[in-house]
């Protein structure tokens, strides 16, 4: 498939000169991450700009190489896996997340066998896929900068539920101005899966063979309708810190099944969406 994981990594590798003939999945993102891949240009080096810049049929084609390069800047990795991923296996002390470089990158790898990390396979094969990411809208907070990337991993830890509650009822709403312009985003980016009663009792087998489809007559997109990613009954405030085991089974068999529907719907290419006009930016850390 055209813009999988493997395609962006094995692309960022060859631009970074860097000789990797290890396996897909979480070995590959792992060796991503490692010091001698620059963080910028993103567009050339980050996992979501580079997919958007080189992959996406819309903004790939753009004749304008500023506006190319802009717009890929907004894609945005879904649920990064840093976090999440160093939560399980104890690696975080007082809530402060261990630094992503080659010694804690050596650590996971040298210390953690296959079966310990089986519940991350699905999400670091599918990392960059089109599954796993987000074109976040071309708008500012009303400070003027483009923060919507940071400020999403800031309020929610990248958790998709939790981050969309945060758009419908946080400060988070202020990068769409209001509910109409949310829904419209929602559906480009085929979150409708997050809305959907029962979504979560499928199979992730039916899910990829294309066997679930949503009507969207049938769904009301609003904050009381976000299907959960955990049990736990505060969306805005639960942790990874505070996961049980049964929390990390349920997380990950729920956000495995999202990034599958979102890869089985072929999304349509679009570009950034935006409002009204606004122009100012920032920049971000590798996801």
């Amino acid at each position: 498939m055209k813009g999988s994981s493997k395609e962006v990594f094995d692309h960022i590798f060859s631009t970074a000169l860097v000789d990797y003939k290890g396996n897909n999945g979480l070995e590959m993102l792992m060796r991503y991450y490692k010091d001698d891949i620059p963080i910028s240009p993103r567009f050339l080096y980050d996992s979501d700009a580079v997919y958007f810049y080189h992959f996406d049929e819309k903004i790939s084609s753009l004749e304008n190489s500023w506006e190319k390069k802009d717009f890929a800047e907004r894609g945005d990795i879904m649920t990064s896996i840093w976090a999440p991923l160093t939560y399980y296996l104890g690696l975080n002390k007082e809530g402060k997340i261990i630094a992503k470089n080659n010694a804690s990158i050596d650590t996971i790898l040298l210390n953690h066998n296959n079966e310990d990390l089986s519940l991350f396979k699905y999400l670091a094969e599918h990392y960059a896929s089109r599954g796993n990411l987000l074109l976040l809208p071309n708008m500012t907070n009303k400070a003027g900068k483009r923060n919507l990337n940071p400020d999403k991993f800031m309020t929610s830890e990248d958790k998709l539920d939790q981050f969309l509650y945060y758009c419908f009822k946080g400060n988070l709403m202020e990068y769409f101005n209001d509910e109409k312009n949310l829904v419209e985003w929602i559906y480009s980016e085929n979150l409708e899966c997050m809305f959907l009663q029962g979504f979560f009792q499928h199979s992730l087998e039916e899910i990829e063979n294309r066997k679930v489809t949503i009507d969207r007559n049938n769904i009301e997109i609003k904050e009381d309708n976000i299907q959960q990613l955990t049990d736990n009954s505060n969306i805005s405030k639960y942790k990874y810190r505070d996961f049980s085991p049964e929390d990390w089974k349920t997380y990950f068999d729920r956000l495995d099944k999202v990034i599958a529907y979102r890869n089985s719907v072929d999304i349509k290419p679009h570009l950034p969406l935006k409002w009204y006009k606004r122009d100012h930016s920032t920049t971000t850390e590798k996801g």
